[in-house]
């Protein structure tokens, strides 16, 4: 060797790789589109028109979709409201006895139907608040909707029936601020 002094190596400083090619992003792409696609695949089965777990084990045999509650009260052929609520929403609880003292006039049929409970109800009713109260004539039509509170007297003229003293028990819901 040569009386020079040995120099150390030295290497021209190293570039970033591009984004697109550092393997924990490409992991995290990959790992987004199949989520994506699983997801896509679980809400097609959950369309509108498909039938769920629940109505298919209810089903009586013979039939291929269950009939709801609402469409078994329907085929009674009187005046109905259905209100959709929750036993944690407090107008939704303030409508019960307005709702039980209706429950007595012979007249008419009312359903309470628990929409967090039943939640297969929410987009096929179309609920976007809670309570909604929607009033069914006797041949099973929907007449009207009403969301918030409501008092008997305004669910019988919606309904079409000539109030009686049934109602004379039920305190009248308080307005919502």
């Amino acid at each position: 060797m040569t009386g020079r002094p040995s120099q150390p190596v030295t290497f021209p400083p190293a570039k970033p790789l591009p984004w697109w090619r550092r393997p924990s992003v490409v992991l995290v792409i990959v790992a987004g589109g199949f989520a994506a696609l699983l997801g896509l695949g679980m809400y097609a089965m959950r369309a509108p028109g498909a039938v769920s777990d629940a109505a298919v084990r209810a089903a009586p045999s013979g039939q291929g979709a269950a009939q709801d509650a609402v469409q078994r009260v329907l085929a009674a052929g009187k005046p109905t409201v259905v209100e959709f609520g929750a036993n944690n929403c407090v107008s939704c609880r303030e409508m019960k006895p307005v709702l039980q003292a209706l429950a007595r006039d012979p007249r008419i049929e009312v359903v309470d139907v628990d929409i967090l409970k039943e939640r297969d109800y929410i987009s096929h009713y179309q609920i976007r608040l809670m309570p909604t109260q929607v009033f069914y004539n006797a041949k099973g039509e929907e007449t009207g909707r009403h969301m918030g509170k409501i008092s008997g007297e305004d669910i019988l003229a919606r309904l079409g029936v000539a109030p009686q003293n049934v109602l004379s028990g039920a305190p009248a819901p308080r307005a919502a601020l």
